[in-house]
């Protein structure tokens, strides 16, 4: 299958001003970094090329091609994306940073964990708590998996895995802690905390409540002896 391409621009000034004015133009700022590089490569591309490849790129597909068109020479480079910065509030990618790869050579990067299946836990009531949600490992450009499942069906309470306890490929080098806890399932909390609980989310202290309900009872009960 052949490579997808993206086109991007050598960006003529840095900067936090220069930056906020190519988002506003429909631009993102990117930079290019590799060991072989002798500084990094301050870029710049399109949002709507971007959108392109990521409508056409396969989950799987890690590697792209760079084609940096206002640069004459050594103008392709195979790269990986090597983090994505979001604006959470607006919306979409602020800033991208590439990673120049070169074939046979091992590189360093971050990949997510999928968990998958329900633990046992849940089934009785307990809780999920995910602690880690990517790891870093070593591989070649060719090894890298597009995510490490992570299977939690057989937790349950109290139960835990660690990053040790991922399979992941015989060919990938986790550089993770191994110690690290990556999933656990714990206990839920006990009624009457879990009820104070829901008091607190609505606005209203516990303390409060009874004393609202011991009020209402003793109208009732005055109520019901004026009525006999």
């Amino acid at each position: 299958m052949e490579r997808l391409t993206l086109k991007v621009k050598l960006r003529e000034k840095t900067g936090k001003g220069y930056a906020r004015k190519l988002r506003r133009e429909g631009m993102i700022p990117a930079i290019l970094y590799g060991s072989h590089l002798k500084e990094s490569v301050p870029l710049e591309l399109e949002k709507k090329e971007l959108k392109d490849i990521i409508s056409h790129r396969s989950p799987h597909e890690r590697i792209l091609n760079l084609d940096i068109v206002n640069q004459k020479a050594n103008r392709k480079r195979e790269v990986i994306v090597k983090s994505a910065q979001r604006n959470w509030l607006r919306g979409g990618i602020q800033h991208i940073d590439f990673l120049e790869i070169t074939r046979g050579e091992k590189l360093t990067t971050t990949v997510s964990f999928s968990f998958v299946g329900k633990t046992q836990g849940e089934k009785i009531g307990g809780i999920v708590e995910h602690l880690v949600r990517e790891v870093e490992i070593e591989c070649l450009p060719r090894d890298i998996p597009a995510v490490i499942e992570v299977d939690v069906s057989s937790l349950d309470i109290g139960d835990s895995l660690k990053v040790k306890d991922v399979k992941v490929p015989p060919q990938v080098k986790v550089l993770t802690h191994l110690e690290e806890t990556v999933v656990t399932v714990v206990a839920p909390p006990p009624e009457e905390e879990a009820v104070a609980e829901e008091e607190k989310e609505e606005g209203v202290p516990a303390e409060e409540v009874e004393l609202v309900d011991e009020k209402k009872e003793k109208e009732e009960e005055e109520t019901e002896k004026k009525e006999s």
